[in-house]
């Protein structure tokens, strides 16, 4: 072959250019022969290395993706998105320090670049440096001040330091930033005492989507405890292990109570407003049904169908109880249960219910009570308990049972 010829065909190869087109239509394996085939004619091709490596990181062949990454930064070492990649795949191996190396590398080349100025305060956060990670995110909305998601660790993080009158103002101008985000309102009236009569459904739907991948983990750090509470309570007064109770799991959740109640459930219902924990729920293969909705309403169109209502820590998001006790009432046969637990107001509070700054209600026992016997419910057990641990200290609550 002559060398005019090898040159027109290494110009008619595909581009880098063709290859990101690819991977933005999903077509991967067409992205990933090129890359492959620029690397045949180009070993040093940086660019072909770096794209590759991400390539491999989304197949999830992380080492390999390391190392195609580094090696296109020893070609290229100026190459500011290469080293921000790169301090992606080091941080899901949790190697914080070098990942922490590489996103600061990239901003020593490019000071702007605002997804590393983003990963790096993530990382920070996550490392516990929270005055650095603040500094971080406060650059992210310097550069852009509609980006919510940087607003929302700015408020976080004050709130964790306990800096209240910054947090405030932080969560307004998220809530600014973001006016039609669900959890930005409903952290703004936590701060601002301007506290709904209960969370609003597209918050607690949004928030735990959002959480579904890591709830279980999360709780199980945090030592969280009301499904064992309500259901080693339960044991003392309806017939565990029979196998022939209909029981509803009023906000399931990831259904951590479900395998609990299993044994003693003839037929065991879920409902939920976040379709993310239905489908960790679903993954158990212990509810006969999971529906998608909100709780009050599903079983007001359930009439005396249940002889057991469990609610393990879903109450917390409503401040005034009378309409979910009401339907609850409504939804049990004569004689049944319902167990739940809240978080406990002091009994010496002035207020009978509170939305907390970390965004959830707690209520006066005295107050329970009330709603109980408002919707003819009679009180079998309202204890005090630790319902998990949170910034490390416990979290009081109450566990209550009560007889339609």
């Amino acid at each position: 072959m002559r060398p005019r010829d090898s040159l027109l065909d290494l110009r008619a190869m595909p581009t880098i250019l063709d290859a990101i087109e690819h991977t933005r239509r999903g077509r991967l394996p067409e992205a990933e022969a090129i890359y492959l085939s620029l690397l045949s004619a180009q070993p040093d091709n940086a660019d072909a290395l770096h794209y590759l490596g991400v390539l491999r990181m989304g197949q999830r062949r992380r080492e390999e993706a390391i190392e195609l990454v580094t090696k296109a930064l020893k070609v290229a070492p100026r190459n500011a998105s290469a080293w921000n990649s790169l301090g992606i795949m080091v941080a899901a191996t949790g190697n914080v320090a070098a990942a922490e190396f590489a996103y600061k590398s990239a901003l020593e080349l490019q000071p702007d670049f605002l997804e590393a100025l983003y990963n790096l305060g993530n990382l920070q956060r996550r490392m516990r440096k929270r005055e650095e990670a603040l500094q971080s995110f406060r650059r992210v909305v310097e550069l852009n001040p509609r980006l919510g998601a940087a607003h929302e660790n700015i408020a976080m993080l004050l709130f964790r330091l306990k800096r209240t009158e910054e947090a405030t103002a932080a969560f307004q101008r998220w809530s600014e930033a973001e006016p039609e985000n669900p959890i930005a309102r409903h952290m703004l009236a936590a701060y601002t005492n301007q506290a709904p009569d209960r969370a609003d459904d597209a918050y607690v739907a949004k928030l735990f989507d959002r959480m579904s991948g890591y709830f279980d983990e999360s709780l199980g750090r945090l030592q969280y405890a009301a499904p064992q509470l309500l259901t080693s309570a339960l044991s003392e007064i309806i017939p565990f292990g029979e196998k022939r109770l209909a029981i509803l799991d009023a906000g399931a959740g990831t259904g951590l109570c479900g395998p609990l109640l299993r044994s003693s459930a003839q037929l065991l219902v879920g409902v939920d407003l976040s379709a993310g924990m239905l489908a960790k729920a679903r993954d158990r293969h212990v509810y006969d049904a999971l529906h998608e909705g909100e709780l009050v309403a599903f079983m007001r169109a359930h009439p005396a169908e249940y002889d057991v209502v469990i609610s393990a820590d879903t109450l917390v998001y409503f401040g005034q109880l009378e309409e979910a006790f009401a339907a609850a009432a409504g939804a049990l046969k004569p004689g049944g249960i319902l167990a739940f637990t809240v978080e406990a107001e002091p009994a010496d509070s002035t207020v009978k219910h509170k939305l907390n700054s970390h965004g959830r209600y707690s209520h006066r026992a005295d107050y329970v009570r009330e709603c109980l016997a408002a919707a003819h419910f009679q009180l079998l057990q309202l204890e005090p308990c630790v319902l998990r641990k949170e910034m490390g200290a416990d979290v009081q609550g109450h566990l209550v049972l009560a007889r339609k």
